[in-house]
Parts: structure tokens; C-alpha cells; sequence
């Protein structure tokens, strides 16, 4: 009995079970036991409220009368009666006199206390004849709860524990003993050698054991079958390993026949790729040069013109001079003639030099697009001055054409940075809008707003002309392009801004719409800014009509 016993506590699943069911029985029990208890707590609370509720209903009165005829035998008697009942510990009666009768110990702590008015009823009236007072100890009804609570306790962990120790050895009856015996014939088993069936000693009917006896019974049935396939296709794998050895032999000749077919066809590759090279240095001069042929065509074509016109004016002028020496050396000269020569030679001097004006400004302008420029010093700039002086001077250039500037720059904005490119830039803008956008006869109005952001000076330009065609505006900033060739124009005004600007490491650009109603210009470069703060908001520092 005692080694079937230890073997029972040593098995940690009766173990484990045992404490399961020990944890649970003691929390159920432990609730029923709460529950049970608070229960009888409310009963005892109850039932002292019904003694208080009995007092008042029947024994006020009989003291009130008491009090008021002054019966010290009736009022001792009553309250010996009231400290009888069950929980009440203290009571006392006080009356209007200053008399004061009482019975019991009165006590602060974990009591109930109720106080009622005596009143006497005197057939008309009802007069106040004092108070009484009466308490019911709360200990005795905890002392009781207490009691209930151990033996509560008590009988249910007996209970538990009775019932766990006999699930313990149905446990191991059941349970246990069938594994320790099927871990110690799984321990041994012996694909080697032949086994024998595994049994389970039992009383009765089938169970799950021998289920599980019949399915290990298999298991090494086809175990053993299994090791004998195993041991016969470790002879193949073994022959199947020597043809591997022959195979990664041609693997290896394979690959190194592979590395010299690569390296040949890499070297073919690379000589393609060197010819290929050439080939794209090619194309990219004949580019170079297409562009060059263009440039070239457009300054031969736009000089051509004016030098043309002078050559004819020379020979014309020499023809004059010719019948001019005849004309003098001719007896029948007259004035008139003479001054119709002179005029005529006049007007030739004058067409050639407006010629060869017109054939030093396109050189000028040929030169604003030069990469030179660039290496101009910086300096400080007041931009709202550069932008007045510039006005003026177009001004005069279209005049008798007028425009009215609106001027929204900072009176104290300076910047530093190449004043040759910027004056260029706003020049060039400033003499697109009078030639393109303004027209006589009309209102013309343009407005210059500049502020910095990031670093950042932001100059816009906008007009209320007749605005730019989406066409024209796809090509406005390459060199040559213009709308006005036929007025005179030559094409470099936008392009040679837009490479001042890029020279600047800044950007022109061109926006559709503006608020005057006609185009928009941005220039934005890079600057060191003076005298206003980073991200101030443009501000309408000066306003210039004229």
C-alpha cells in the first residue's frame, strides 16, 4: 500500500490534476462561501432593523407615557424588556427634565444606533417628553459570521481534499501506469533486433490504451519494414554517389569550357562597346555642329541684311560720284542737278550708317548671349533704383509709346550679385513687353514685384497686353525665334536673358496668366540678402506712373 501510494503522488499528471482540481474546489468554495456569508450578514441587518421597527411601533409610546407621569417602576421595566432582545447592547432614555435612564455599555465602534422622539399624546396635542437611544452591537453578528466561515472552510478543504486524493489514484490506476509502460517499451525498442507486441495488463473491457498498443504494433511493423528499404538504398545512394562524382567531373570541365567562351564573347563586347562609344561621340558632335550651323546661319542671315543694304548704298554713292565729276565737268551744269546729286548721296550716307548702327547693335546683342559675362564681379545692387533707371530709358527708347510702371519693391532691398547679367535680364524683359505686349493709343500698364523666399530673390514681371499664344511660348527662349522679323526683330531678347539667368544659377520662366490680364515673367536667382528679413511678404514700397 505504501509503495502504490508513493507511485501515485509521483506521477506529475496526478500531480498536476490534483492541484487543478484542489485550486478550483477552493475558489469555488471560497465564492459560495462569500456569498453564503454575506447573505446571512444582510439577514442579521435585517432582522436588527425589524427589532427598531418593532420598538418604535409598539414601545414609544408606553415610555412616553411613562416619562410623563414620572413612573421610575414602569420605565426600568420597559427598558430591562428592550435590552433583552437579541443584538441590542445599549439603550437609554433622556428626558426633557435632564433624568436620564439607561441599560447596558455604550460602545463607538461597529454599531447600528437609532434615536426616536417621545412624544406624549394628550388628546388634543402631542408634546415632546424626550429621546430614546438604542444601539446593536455589530461584533457579535461578525463573531458569528466568523464561526460560520471556518467550519465552512474547513468541511469543503476535508471535502477537496478527499476528492482529489481519490482522482489521484484513479489516476494512476487508469492512467499512469499504462504510460510509465509505454515510455519503458518505446525506450527500448530496437529496429535491429525483433520485436516483441506491446501489451497492457487490464481487467475488462477494450480502452484507449489498447489503441494505442495496436497503432505502436504498426508503427514497428512498418518501421522494420521501412529499415530494410533504408538498408537497401544505402547501396544505391553509394552507387548513385560514384555516378555523381563522374557527373561533377564533366560539370567542372563544362564550366571552365563556359569561363573561356564568356571571356571571348566579353572581349567581343567590349570592343563593340568601345566602337559604340565612338559612335555616340560622333553623333553628339554632328549635334554640336547642327546647332553651331544653326547659329552661325542665324547671325550670317541677320548681319547679312544690313551689310547688304550699305553695299548697295556704296555702289549707288559711287555711281552719284561719277555723275557727279561729269555732271561738274559739263558746260550745261545747273544748280538744280547739282543738289539732286548731293541729295540722293544724302540719303545713300544716311541709309548706311543706320545700317551699320543696326549692324553694331545685333553684334552687341550676339555678345549678351557670350558665357563671359559670367566672370563679371559681384556687387551690391538697390533693385528698386535698377528697375526705375531701366523704365526710364525704355521709355525714351518707344517713345512717343508710354507705359505706366507700378513699382512693388521694398524701398530697402539691396542685393548682391553680377549687375551686368540682372541689368541685362530686365533690360531684355523690360523691351520684349513694349515690343510685343503694349500697342499706341491704349492704356498701357505693366507692374515689377520682387521679395526674397529661402535665398531666394522672386522678380515677376507682368503686363496687361494681348498676352502669348501657347505656340509661341513653347519656343519664346530660343535664340533667333521671333514673331517680328519683319519690324526688325531679331530673336535674342528672351534667349539672352534666359542664359543670363542660367549664368546666374538662377531660372526665367514664362506663366500664362496674370492678374493684369495679360502675360507673366519670373526670375528667380540665388542672392546675399541685406537689409530685409527672410520670408518678409512683398510690400508696395513705390509706385511710379508716368
Amino acid at each position: 500500500m505504501l509503495v502504490f501510494s508513493r507511485q501515485a503522488v509521483s506521477s506529475k499528471i496526478g500531480r498536476k490534476l490534483m492541484i487543478s482540481i484542489v485550486l478550483f474546489s477552493s475558489l469555488i468554495t471560497l465564492i459560495t462561501t462569500g456569498y453564503q456569508l454575506y447573505n446571512d450578514y444582510n439577514g442579521d441587518l435585517h432582522r436588527i432593523d425589524r427589532a427598531f421597527s418593532n420598538i418604535e411601533k409598539v414601545s414609544l409610546d408606553v415610555l412616553a407615557a411613562s416619562i410623563w407621569v414620572i413612573d421610575e417602576r414602569l420605565i426600568n421595566t420597559q427598558l430591562e424588556g428592550l435590552i433583552q432582545l437579541p443584538d441590542i447592547t445599549y439603550i437609554s432614555i433622556d428626558d426633557d427634565s435632564g433624568q436620564h435612564w439607561s441599560r447596558g455599555v455604550a460602545i463607538e465602534k461597529n454599531i447600528i444606533e437609532r434615536v426616536f422622539a417621545l412624544n406624549y399624546n394628550s388628546g388634543t396635542e402631542n408634546i415632546s417628553v424626550g429621546k430614546l437611544v438604542i444601539q446593536a452591537d455589530l461584533n457579535e453578528v461578525y463573531h458569528r459570521l466568523y464561526d460560520k466561515a471556518i467550519v465552512i472552510l474547513l468541511s469543503n478543504a476535508i471535502k477537496t481534499f478527499l476528492v482529489a486524493g481519490m482522482i489521484l489514484i484513479l489516476v494512476w490506476l487508469n492512467i499512469t501506469r499504462h504510460l510509465n509502460s509505454l515510455a519503458a517499451y518505446c525506450q527500448n525498442i530496437d529496429v535491429e533486433k525483433d520485436y516483441n507486441p506491446l501489451k497492457f495488463s487490464k481487467r475488462g473491457s477494450q480502452n484507449e490504451f489498447d489503441q494505442v498498443a495496436l497503432a505502436i504494433n504498426e508503427m514497428q511493423e512498418q518501421l522494420h519494414r521501412s529499415f530494410g528499404a533504408l538498408k537497401r538504398s544505402k547501396s544505391e545512394l553509394q552507387t548513385a554517389l560514384e555516378d555523381r562524382e563522374r557527373l561533377l567531373e564533366l560539370e567542372r570541365s563544362y564550366k571552365d569550357e563556359l569561363a573561356k567562351q564568356v571571356k571571348e564573347r566579353t572581349m567581343e563586347l567590349e570592343q563593340s562597346l568601345l566602337i559604340l562609344k565612338r559612335a555616340q561621340e560622333a553623333l553628339v558632335e554632328q549635334e554640336k555642329m547642327a546647332a553651331l550651323g544653326g547659329l552661325v546661319s542665324g547671325v550670317a542671315h541677320e548681319i547679312n541684311t544690313p551689310i547688304g543694304i550699305c553695299l548697295t548704298a556704296a555702289s549707288a554713292q559711287l555711281a552719284h560720284i561719277d555723275e557727279l565729276i561729269k555732271l561738274i565737268h559739263s558746260e550745261d551744269a545747273t544748280l538744280e542737278e547739282i543738289n539732286g546729286i548731293l541729295e540722293e548721296y544724302q540719303q545713300s550716307c544716311e541709309l548706311i550708317v543706320s545700317n551699320i548702327t543696326r549692324a553694331s547693335n545685333l553684334i552687341q546683342k550676339f555678345k549678351t548671349i557670350a558665357a563671359e559675362q559670367s566672370n563679371d564681379a559681384h556687387e551690391e545692387i538697390l533693385l528698386s533704383q535698377v528697375c526705375r533707371d531701366i523704365y526710364e530709358a525704355t521709355q525714351v527708347m518707344y517713345a512717343p509709346m508710354s507705359a505706366t510702371l507700378e513699382l512693388s519693391i521694398p524701398d530697402e532691398l539691396t542685393v548682391e550679385t553680377n549687375y551686368n547679367l540682372l541689368n541685362q535680364i530686365l533690360n531684355n524683359l523690360m523691351s520684349n513687353i513694349y515690343a510685343h505686349a503694349f500697342s499706341p493709343n491704349r492704356e498701357n500698364k505693366f507692374r515689377i514685384e520682387a521679395y526674397l523666399d529661402s535665398h531666394m530673390l522672386i522678380v515677376r514681371l507682368e503686363d496687361n497686353g494681348k498676352g502669348i499664344s501657347s505656340d509661341v511660348a513653347e519656343h519664346m527662349f530660343e535664340p533667333f525665334y521671333t514673331t517680328s522679323r519683319s519690324k526688325g526683330g531679331t530673336g535674342l531678347g528672351l534667349s539672352a536673358a534666359f542664359n543670363a539667368a542660367t549664368l546666374l544659377k538662377g531660372s526665367l520662366r514664362y506663366e500664362g496668366h496674370s492678374t493684369l490680364g495679360g502675360a507673366t515673367f519670373v526670375l528667380s536667382i540665388p542672392i546675399t540678402q541685406e537689409g530685409l528679413q527672410q520670408g518678409t511678404p512683398p510690400s508696395a514700397g513705390y509706385h511710379y506712373h508716368i
